[in-house]
C-alpha cells in the first residue's frame, strides 16, 4: 500500500468530521492572546524561553516559582514541550494557542484509534460517536484554551499512547514484550507531564478484565508493571529535585479540606465534588477559571453533593451490571470516569481551587464513552439510526458549540477572564484579587491617557475587590500585600493602610512591606520608625533599592550627608555596584556641591546604562 493510500485510508470520513469539529469549535481561540497563569510557561524570564539550552535545567527545577520560597510541583515534560516550541517558533501566543488545538486533536485520533481497537466487535460508529462527544464538550474549553493547561493535552496524549501499546500486549497473549515496556515508559511520559495520568495504572489493565475473565491473573499482574511507571517518576524526581525545597502555601478558600479533618467532611467533599463533576460532563451551567470555597462547598452537603448523591449508586450499579452483561462499551467508559475522577473528589488528598474544569478531561472521555454505550445498548440499532437520534445529537452538538466558542472569547487574555468570572461568584477570594490587580495595571499602564476623574472609579472599584477577598478570607496574603500598595502609593490612605501591612508583616516580613511600612510611618512624622523600617528592609535584602533610595533622600534632605555616603558605599563594599547605588552617590554628592564626584559617579551609572538621561547629561 503506497504512502498517500494510507493517508487516505487514515483520515477517513469519521477523522475529517472529527477536525471539522475541532476547527469549528476552537477557531476563535486561535486569535487569543495570553490569560490566566500562562506566564508559567511562556514569560520571557522563564526557563522555556532559552529554547533547546534550557531542557537540562527542567529537569532540575520545579514547575512553579524559581525560590525556595515558593516552588512547587515536577512537569518537566509540559516545559520541554513548551522551550522546542521557543526555539523553533519564538514566544508568540498564536503560535501556542496553534499547537494546543493540533494537540487536542492529535489526542483525540489517538482515542478514537484505540476505541476502535478495543471495540472492534462492536457497533463500528461506537468510537466515532463516543469521539465527537467528548471533542465537543464545553468543560473542555479551560484545557485547549488556556495555553498552560497543555500540561493536560500532554499526559492524555502519553496515556493514549500508553494504552495503544498495553493493547497490542495484551493482544498478543501478553508475549510482545517490547509493547509492555512502550506502555509503561509512555504512562512514565504522562505522569512526567502531570499526575493526572496516574489512574491509568488501574484504568488500563480493568479495562481489559471485561474482555477475557480467563486473564484475571494478568490484569493485576499488569497493574504491578505499570505501577513501575510512578516509582520511576518518583525516582526521577529525586534525582533531579531536592524535595525539601518544596513549598506551597494553602489557604482555606482554595480548600477548606487542607484544615477541616474527618471522615464525614471527606465524604461531603466527595458526593459534592462527584456530583460537580458529573454536571460539568452533562452540560457546565456556570464555568469559571477559579472555583474554590463558596463555589463549591466542600463541608456539608451543596446542591452538587445531591446530583453526588444520585450518582453513587448509579455508578456503582453501571459497573457491575456491565461487567455482568459483558457491555464493554458502557463498562470502559465506567472504568475510565472512576478512575479518573477518583484523582479530585477531595477524599484521599484536597484539590487545590476544590474542583476545576481541566479536572474534568480525563474522567469526561470515560462519561463520553458510557453514554455512547449507554444510547446504542438502549436504541439497540444496527446500521440506520432513527432521526430523532440525529437530530438530537446535532442540538446537543449545536449547544455544546455556542458555549465553546464563547467561552473561548472569555479567555481572550487575562482581562477578559476575570471580568467574565468574577461577577459569577462574588464571594470569590481570588477572583476578586485577580480582578483589582487587572484594574490597577490597566490605571498605571495607561496613566498618561487618563484624567484623575477617569482614574479614581477604576482604582476604587480595584480597592473593594481587595477588600472584598480580604473579606472572605482574612489570612490571604496576596490580597493584603496588593492592598498595602493601593492604599500606601495610589490612595495615600497611611492609615488605612497600617492594618493590612502590620497583619501581613506578622505572617511573613518582606522588604517591601518593611518598605510600605517605613513610608506610613514617615507620612504620619514618625521618621525615626521610619528610618529603622528602612534600614530592615535593607537588611533583609541588601539589593533591595527602593530602601537605600528613600533613605537617601531623607538623609541627604537633613543635609546628612555622611549617612548617605556611608550605607552606599557599604553597599558597594558588599558588592552592590548597581546602576542605582552609583546614581545614588552621584545625587548625594551633587547635593554637597562636589561636582567632580558627582560627574564620576554619574560616569559610572553611564558604564553600566548608557541609557539613563539624566546621567548622560550630568557626565560630561
Amino acid at each position: 500500500m503506497s504512502k498517500i493510500q494510507q493517508l487516505k485510508l487514515f483520515f477517513n470520513k469519521e477523522r475529517l468530521i472529527i477536525i471539522g469539529v475541532v476547527v469549528v469549535l476552537y477557531f476563535n481561540a486561535l486569535k487569543n492572546g495570553y490569560s490566566l497563569d500562562d506566564s508559567i510557561v511562556t514569560d520571557p524570564n522563564n526557563l522555556t524561553a532559552q529554547g533547546f539550552k534550557a531542557i537540562p535545567k527542567i529537569f532540575k527545577s520545579f514547575y512553579i516559582g524559581n525560590t525556595g520560597d515558593y516552588q512547587f510541583d515536577y512537569r518537566p515534560m509540559v516545559k520541554i514541550a513548551f522551550a522546542i516550541e521557543h526555539e523553533l517558533f519564538g514566544v508568540s501566543p498564536k503560535t501556542s494557542h496553534f499547537i494546543n488545538v493540533v494537540f487536542y486533536l492529535i489526542a483525540l485520533f489517538l482515542l478514537y484509534g484505540n476505541l476502535k481497537r478495543l471495540f472492534q466487535n462492536q457497533n463500528d460508529q461506537i468510537p466515532f460517536y463516543a469521539v465527537v462527544l467528548f471533542a465537543a464538550m464545553p468543560i473542555h474549553t479551560e484545557v485547549v484554551t488556556s495555553i498552560k493547561n497543555r500540561d493536560i493535552l500532554l499526559c492524555f496524549i502519553f496515556a493514549m499512547l500508553s494504552l495503544k501499546n498495553y493493547q497490542f500486549f495484551y493482544e498478543s497473549d501478553f508475549k510482545r514484550w517490547g509493547k509492555a515496556i512502550l506502555a509503561v515508559f509512555f504512562l512514565y511520559l504522562g505522569i512526567m507531564s502531570k499526575f493526572d495520568a496516574l489512574p491509568y495504572v488501574a484504568a488500563i489493565p480493568g479495562i481489559f478484565l471485561i474482555r477475557d475473565s480467563g486473564k484475571a491473573t494478568w490484569a493485576v499482574l499488569s497493574f504491578f508493571l505499570l505501577v513501575i511507571a510512578f516509582y520511576v517518576f518518583k525516582a526521577t524526581r529525586r534525582g533531579f529535585l531536592d524535595l525539601e525545597e518544596a513549598n506551597r502555601l494553602y489557604y482555606y478558600f482554595e480548600n477548606p479540606m487542607y484544615f477541616e479533618k474527618g471522615l464525614s467532611v471527606k465524604v461531603t467533599a466527595l458526593l459534592n465534588s462527584l456530583g460537580f463533576y458529573v454536571v460539568q460532563c452533562i452540560y457546565p451551567i456556570k464555568q469559571v477559571c477559579y472555583y474554590g470555597y463558596d463555589t463549591v462547598r466542600v463541608v456539608g452537603i451543596g446542591p452538587y453533593g445531591y446530583v453526588g448523591i444520585v450518582s453513587v449508586p448509579l455508578l456503582a450499579f453501571g459497573l457491575i451490571r456491565s461487567f455482568i452483561k459483558k457491555e464493554i462499551v458502557v463498562f470502559t467508559g465506567l472504568v475510565m470516569f472512576i478512575t479518573s475522577v477518583s484523582m479530585y473528589l477531595n477524599f484521599v488528598k484536597p484539590a487545590v481551587g476544590i474542583v476545576a474544569d481541566r479536572f474534568t478531561f480525563f474522567a469526561s472521555a470515560g462519561f463520553s464513552i458510557a453514554m455512547v454505550g449507554v444510547l446504542f445498548n438502549y436504541f439497540n440499532f444496527k446500521n440506520a439510526r432513527p432521526n430523532n437520534f440525529k437530530i438530537g445529537g446535532i442540538a446537543v452538538l449545536l449547544l455544546f458549540a455556542v458555549n465553546v466558542v464563547s467561552r473561548n472569547a472569555d479567555w481572550k487574555d487575562i482581562n477578559s477572564i476575570i471580568d467574565a468570572d468574577v461577577n459569577k461568584y462574588p464571594n470569590n477570594a481570588y477572583l476578586n484579587y485577580k480582578q483589582a490587580l487587572n484594574l490597577v495595571k490597566f490605571v498605571e499602564t495607561n496613566a498618561a491617557q487618563m484624567s484623575i476623574e477617569q482614574r479614581k472609579p477604576l482604582l476604587t472599584k480595584a480597592r473593594q475587590h481587595l477588600e472584598k477577598s480580604i473579606e472572605v478570607e482574612p489570612n490571604y496574603a496576596n490580597s493584603r500585600n496588593y492592598i498595602s500598595y493601593v492604599l500606601v502609593y495610589l490612595f495615600n490612605d497611611f492609615k488605612a493602610a497600617l492594618p493590612h501591612i502590620n497583619h501581613s508583616l506578622a505572617y511573613k516580613t518582606t522588604p517591601e512591606l518593611l518598605f510600605y511600612k517605613a513610608i506610613v510611618m514617615r507620612e504620619t512624622n514618625h521618621k525615626d520608625s521610619a528610618e529603622i523600617y528602612l534600614k530592615k528592609s535593607i537588611e533583609m535584602d541588601n539589593t533591595f533599592y527602593n530602601g537605600y533610595s528613600l533613605l537617601m533622600y531623607d538623609y541627604n534632605a537633613a543635609k546628612d550627608f555622611q549617612k548617605s555616603l556611608d550605607m552606599l558605599n557599604a553597599a558597594l563594599e558588599d558588592g552592590i555596584a548597581t546602576e542605582q547605588i552609583y546614581f545614588g552617590l552621584a545625587k548625594t554628592y551633587e547635593a554637597m556641591g562636589d561636582t567632580a564626584r558627582a560627574k564620576e559617579n554619574f560616569r559610572e551609572v553611564i558604564k553600566l546604562n548608557p541609557a539613563n538621561p539624566e546621567a548622560a547629561q550630568k557626565a560630561k
